[in-house]
């Protein structure tokens, strides 16, 4: 983790959102993801999973920056663009991954994406995905409420509703259930 990526405080992103032009709504729905995740990410803690909390809370208030230049598909793209431009990289790359549940490079050139894999890997990017997911505005929605809106959007079959899905289920699973290794399980 770059230095100046761990010392970012929660006053200092929020600061930064007001200073890259994002408005008060993008910044309220960003306070509320944050929220989330950062509840989300203290259940996992709390089960014995390594998680950086703080970096998700920080993280998901950074995740929509680039809607301070656009709010289409590209927002993902310009936030990173503008947090590494500040050597924030662990940040940019949540800006580029959050997008629903991320998106394949096949995904990514049909939108007309550089053409690289947008799939979140690490936990916390997974946390801030999901966290997203499940704000409207700033307002929690359920998965079934997400997923059906992605159904209207995408169509009932698309892979990134499954993907979405399986995100949703894999989260929920971390918060229910404690680490096997933090158990004594090392076999599971």
């Amino acid at each position: 983790m770059q230095e100046s990526d761990h010392y970012l405080k929660r006053r200092d992103a929020i600061a930064l959102l007001r200073d890259s032009g994002c408005s008060e709504s993008v910044i309220e729905h960003s306070l509320a993801v944050s929220k989330l995740a950062k509840k989300i990410a203290n259940k996992i803690k709390k089960n014995g999973y390594d998680i950086d909390v703080e970096f998700v809370e920080i993280a998901s208030i950074l995740h929509d920056i680039g809607r301070c230049k656009t709010h289409g598909i590209r927002h993902g793209i310009e936030g990173a663009r503008i947090l590494r431009s500040l050597k924030l990289d662990r940040f940019a790359r949540v800006c580029e991954v959050h997008i629903g549940a991320g998106l394949t490079k096949e995904e990514a050139i049909s939108l007309g994406l550089p053409a690289k894999s947008y799939l979140p890997r690490t936990i916390e990017e997974k946390v801030v995905a999901h966290a997203d997911n499940l704000i409207s505005h700033n307002k929690i929605v359920s998965i079934q409420e997400t997923l059906g809106k992605l159904e209207k959007e995408l169509g009932k079959n698309h892979p990134a509703i499954k993907r979405v899905e399986k995100l949703n289920n894999f989260i929920e699973n971390l918060c229910k259930n404690k680490n096997k290794k933090e158990r004594g399980d090392l076999n599971g």
